[in-house]
């Protein structure tokens, strides 16, 4: 039971590690990362075969696949963006070589010019290139995309601008302080960008992987595990939920519906021998009922056709049963019967014993009353 319990949800969560993998395919990013999406679907490959031979290892393994998943989409998406900006970068780039081709050629043809002309041109150029190199010293691609709209625009301000030579120096003490304005500029808005972009994937991280689990204990109906998960889901305001922390809850959580599931399949091995026992005891067993839900006992009882009783009731972690409407201590002779061999048959055992009498009446007018007993038992 055990290893089939760990089969069960490390083959749910294994399946959600397929849909995420194909959904890189779908969505084309699986190239950006090329290696590493080759290694989490050879990890999800071992997982496969893993279950149906060791299904702890096939957990352990899905655990390591599920840690390398966790950043690959948003590491994909980073390498898809980089590799659109380096491709905007290289087009503006063959666009300023063309620009300085073409300079070049004008250059040529102001040869001719009046000196003072071909200053003017030469101090413009100079102030065009402090932009480009203003834009090349920028740290990141997230920033030198930032600030290019700004960035050409003043390229264009100073291609059309007509000014002497004699202003040259306050126009460049003019830019320079504009150039460094828009580099401010630009590293705020990467940085409030990247805290955004980090914030909302964490939280996706985290929305993915209560959604993970709440499908896997959804197909294994567990509404405790279910209910604990939603209510995991309203404490993600909190800023201060990491995802360490989600993980540690869910592990909880895992935990205790791992328990819950045993200690049900162990009431239930018990009812399943109790019933057999009584029935070869020679009782007419009622069938068995579950009081007030999941977490209840399971009431089972029996009568034999001379009127004698017994009564069990089977918690999560133990039961307590009772023989009545006995003739003295005849009961005990029953309770020999069944209760020896549910440890003797199918290994219960049963500890912890507290045992009541009680006087029934004996049959007849004149007789005295005789006790009953009541037991409780540990199992």
């Amino acid at each position: 039971m055990y290893l089939d319990r760990i089969r069960d949800v490390t083959k749910g969560y294994a399946e959600r590690n397929r849909q995420r993998l194909e959904s890189l395919v779908t969505q084309g990013l699986d190239s950006y990362v090329s290696d590493d999406y080759h290694r989490c679907r050879a990890s999800l490959e071992q997982v496969e075969r893993l279950l149906s031979q060791d299904p702890e290892q096939a957990r352990d393994e899905n655990i390591r696949l599920s840690a390398m998943m966790r950043s690959l989409g948003a590491h994909a998406r980073d390498n898809r963006r980089a590799a659109q900006i380096a491709e905007r970068e290289a087009a503006q780039a063959a666009v300023d070589a063309e620009r300085d081709a073409a300079r070049e050629r004008l250059a040529a043809e102001r040869d001719a010019r009046e000196d003072r002309i071909s200053q003017e041109q030469a101090a413009r150029d100079d102030l065009l290139d402090m932009i480009r190199k203003a834009r090349q010293s920028m740290p990141g691609a997230i920033e030198r995309d930032l600030c290019q709209p700004d960035f050409i625009a003043l390229s264009h301000e100073i291609e059309r601008r007509r000014f002497n030579l004699e202003e040259l120096g306050q126009v460049r003490l003019e830019l320079k302080s504009r150039l460094e304005s828009v580099k401010a500029n630009a590293r705020t808005k990467a940085e409030a960008l990247k805290i955004a972009e980090q914030r909302d994937e964490e939280r996706s991280e985290v929305l993915a992987a209560l959604d993970d689990a709440l499908a896997v204990y959804a197909r294994m109906n567990d509404d405790l595990a279910q209910s604990a998960i939603r209510n995991l889901k309203t404490s993600l305001a909190d800023e201060r939920v990491t995802m360490q922390s989600l993980n540690d809850s869910l592990a909880t959580i895992r935990q205790a519906a791992d328990e819950r599931a045993l200690q049900e399949a162990a009431r239930r091995h018990v009812v399943g021998g109790l019933l057999r026992e009584l029935r070869n005891a020679g009782f007419i067993v009622s069938e068995p009922k579950l009081e007030g839900g999941e977490a209840a006992a399971v009431v089972i009882k029996a009568q034999r056709p001379s009127g004698a009783q017994a009564a069990f009731r089977v918690n999560l972690d133990g039961m307590t049963y009772k023989f009545d409407h006995y003739q003295g201590q005849a009961c005990l002779d029953d309770a020999v019967k069944v209760l020896p061999r549910l440890q003797d048959i199918y290994g219960i055992e049963l500890e912890d014993e507290r045992i009541s009498w009680r006087n029934p009446d004996m049959i007849g007018k004149s007789e005295k009353r005789l006790p009953d007993s009541s037991g409780e038992r540990r199992k």
